[in-house]
């Protein structure tokens, strides 16, 4: 199975993969595209995480590096950054224009629950959700929360 995650810069998106992947390296501005393998149980998984700081820059980098499909793919805002979640639909918008549609399946993750329950904030993506065709919407702490529960949104979605 082949899923990446794609959203702007400072969303987390490094941070997810890494927590996932076990890494204690923390992660900086990500430069160069990076796959990387991922088991989990029975289950052999690449994972890209696409550069880029900002929506078309991200679109680019995605249909340049990787001309296959993916079946699962992630897109990931922060709940505290709403120009993060309007980003969203920038970058599906430019794959489509660019006239790919390269995955099978698509979810949408809020990052960064926990700074939005500290500031009491969360900005919900449930209509960003439905416009990209998501089948769901999860809200995750890629800082906080343990790797089996970053892993769920993936595992559901198979």
């Amino acid at each position: 199975m082949v899923w990446a995650v794609l959203g702007v810069g400072g969303v987390g998106k490094t941070t997810y993969i890494y927590r996932l992947l076990g890494l204690s390296l923390r992660p900086r501005v990500t430069l160069r595209p990076g796959i990387y393998r991922y088991y989990y149980g029975d289950y052999e998984m690449d994972v890209i995480d696409v550069p880029g700081q900002l929506a078309r820059e991200v679109a680019l980098n995605f249909s340049r590096m990787w001309s296959f499909y993916v079946d699962l793919l992630a897109y990931m805002y922060d709940v505290t950054d709403p120009s993060s979640l309007r980003a969203i639909a920038d970058i599906h918008s430019a794959l489509l224009d660019a006239g790919l549609k390269p995955f099978r399946k698509v979810i949408l993750i809020g990052n960064k629950r926990d700074l939005a329950e500290e500031i009491g904030t969360l900005i919900e993506g449930d209509e960003m959700a439905q416009a990209i065709g998501a089948g769901k919407i999860y809200y995750i702490s890629a800082l906080k929360d343990p790797p089996n529960e970053l892993i769920r949104p993936i595992l559901e979605n198979l």
